[in-house]
């Protein structure tokens, strides 16, 4: 080693010692190493919008059982991923290999029933509903139920994989005996007696369903006819315009109606009215020449209580099912769809379980720190928001329905009372939700800037339609909104008196503190409260106070501000209210 370190000094020696040609290009030394990387094993997947573990594992065709076998697999491939519940579109996840997929279904069996003797109708699961159930209430008789219409309705439910899956919220297409009449008999029962026909008999309708149904539009084929609302005499329902129907049982959902080509039928067919829409007489005409016709009910169920809660600040997990690795071994198979997995605006994690739930599945969730909390299939709302204070009282609070929660925020009075209004406590913050829920379809929405005067004040309204829906008109610019400066000339002409000679005399006021001198000396200027309020049915109400100088004496309604009450929201809202306002110069 020493001999070769003097032999490389003296090169160096000699090349400095050479022309200056030479020197020019110094020697260099190259080193050459080789580095074994293994290729890492697995496949790569790279998440989508919209994917979730669960869901990817199920779209490559592995089942169920095989999901659990791989979990562990698949998290000492992906280290890199803390939350495999939690992925991010964009991320490289690593799946393994060498585990065969799920063999696939066994195929279906085509059904020989005519397409002409029965109509495709959409239909929402309900809580407790049966396949047989549904049908039999939609006029199929059981016989041709366990015939040939089970293999029907899998053949038009392609995606559902046997008729014992249906879940509750779930939408389906029903093969359903059109017009009343009966469709063909399948080769198994043509041998069946027929019993005489009689002449000058009408034809028989359909069985008449056991309780309502409810409709909705699905996306499905363009020869699919989407039947209206029926009630237990099997006829459309009809209500005047507006009408809300709340006591509805199920999940009521948004439908359509398309309107289907006239078909001869041995019964004649009624069709709902069209609401009437503030819209251009042209659609109007368009809609009326079609014969389309629109129904809507109010949104219910779990769909609803999403709605309200994530106003509240209230994050629902995305996807299907998804499953957590527990401490030491095991892992916690959650569906979502049933068994929702909630993240409060305090942190904490929140199943809400409406079915039955083993104590080793609870004790497991209880493991990950997340709270069950059992609540109905019904999905009140009532009901939920009292769970939540039941389990969080030190974070959820529900206020009284019968009494009034008045504050005051940076001088500004706010009276508020709802059914449903919830203090949430985020970190020693404390806001306030309140539920705005409008009674009839034609009632006003709340003025434009009163959602930014109480966010404000650490107050959130959640503003539904009479549909159960999200509805508040949009917010304005700041900027945009004039806040009038008071001057001596623009208050007298607001004020105009009858009889300016009589009210002001021989001249008018120089500047504006000799005005308002004047107003003081004829007992025109008060100090008090400008208020506004806002009611929706019995027991929902907004009301605000501000105070302000208010000057009698003339046409209108006239407040001074001060410079602290000069918000260009609390100025808009206040001026629709029917007050001419001005701000006071400091």
């Amino acid at each position: 080693m020493r001999r070769a370190v003097l032999l490389i000094i003296g090169l160096c020696f000699l090349t400095s010692i050479t022309r200056p040609a030479f020197s020019e290009k110094p020697l260099r030394l190259f080193f050459e190493k080789n580095i074994s990387v293994e290729a890492k094993p697995g496949q790569e997947h790279t998440v989508r919008q919209g994917e979730w573990l669960f869901k990817i594992l199920q779209d490559k065709g592995y089942s169920g059982a095989q999901i659990q076998q791989l979990m562990p697999g698949i998290q000492a491939l992906n280290p890199h991923i803390p939350n495999l519940s939690h992925l991010k579109p964009g991320q490289i996840i690593r799946l393994p290999e060498g585990v065969a997929p799920a063999p696939p279904a066994p195929a279906r069996p085509a059904s020989d029933i005519p397409s002409d003797t029965y109509e495709k109708r959409a239909y929402v699961v309900q809580a407790g509903d049966t396949l047989v159930d549904i049908l039999q209430n939609q006029g199929v008789s059981a016989s041709l139920i366990f015939g040939k219409y089970m293999d029907l309705f899998l053949e038009l439910n392609p995606s559902i994989p046997d008729a014992n899956t249906l879940r509750a919220g779930q939408e389906i297409i029903l093969p359903v005996i059109k017009g009343g009449a009966r469709p063909a008999v399948a080769p198994a029962e043509a041998t069946r007696p027929q019993e005489p026909e009689q002449t000058g008999q009408a034809p028989q309708p359909a069985p008449v369903p056991a309780k309502p149904v409810t409709i909705v539009a699905v996306p499905v084929s363009p020869d699919t006819r989407v039947e209206a609302v029926t009630n237990q005499t099997g006829t459309p329902r009809q209500g005047p315009p507006g009408a809300s129907s709340s006591a509805a049982a199920g999940p009521a959902v948004s439908q359509a109606a398309p309107a289907p080509e006239p078909e001869p039928s041995p019964l004649p067919e009624s069709r709902p009215e069209k609401h009437a829409q503030p819209e251009a007489a042209d659609n109007d005409s368009a809609a009326n020449a079609t014969g389309s016709a629109e129904t809507r009910t109010p949104q219910t169920g779990l769909p609803f209580i999403k709605t309200v809660l994530k106003e509240m600040r209230f994050g629902f997990m995305p996807g299907d099912e998804s499953m957590f690795p527990l401490p030491g071994s095991g892992w916690l198979h959650v569906k979502l769809f049933e068994t929702p997995l909630v993240e409060a605006p305090w942190g904490d994690k929140i199943l809400f379980c409406p079915v039955p739930k083993s104590a080793d599945w609870v004790a497991n969730a209880n493991k990950l720190g997340m709270k069950v909390c059992t609540v109905s299939p019904r999905w009140s709302l009532p009901e939920v928001l009292e769970k939540l204070a039941q389990t969080f009282p030190g974070n959820f609070r529900l206020w009284s329905a019968d009494r009034d929660l008045v504050l005051t925020r940076s001088g500004v009075g706010l009276t508020l009372q709802s059914p449903q209004m919830a203090i949430v406590n985020m970190g020693g913050r404390k806001t306030v939700n309140m539920v705005w829920a409008r009674q009839t379809p034609g009632e006003s929405p709340l003025p434009q800037g009163l959602h930014e005067v109480l966010d404000e004040a650490q107050v959130n309204v959640i503003e539904l339609d009479a549909y159960n829906e999200l509805s508040r008109l949009p917010a304005r610019p700041r900027e945009s909104i004039y806040v009038p400066a008071a001057t001596h000339m623009d208050l007298i002409r607001a004020i105009n008196p009858a009889n300016p000679e009589a009210y002001f005399g021989q001249g008018l006021p120089a500047d504006l503190s000799a005005l308002l001198q004047l107003l003081r000396s004829k007992d025109d200027l008060h100090q008090g409260m400008a208020s506004a309020s806002w009611a929706s049915g019995p027991g929902t109400r907004i009301g605000i106070q501000v105070p302000a100088w208010n000057v009698s004496g003339g046409a209108s309604r006239i407040i001074l501000l001060d410079r602290r009450f000069a918000d260009p929201y609390l100025v808009s809202v206040l001026s629709r209210e029917g007050y001419t306002c001005f701000v006071l110069p400091d």
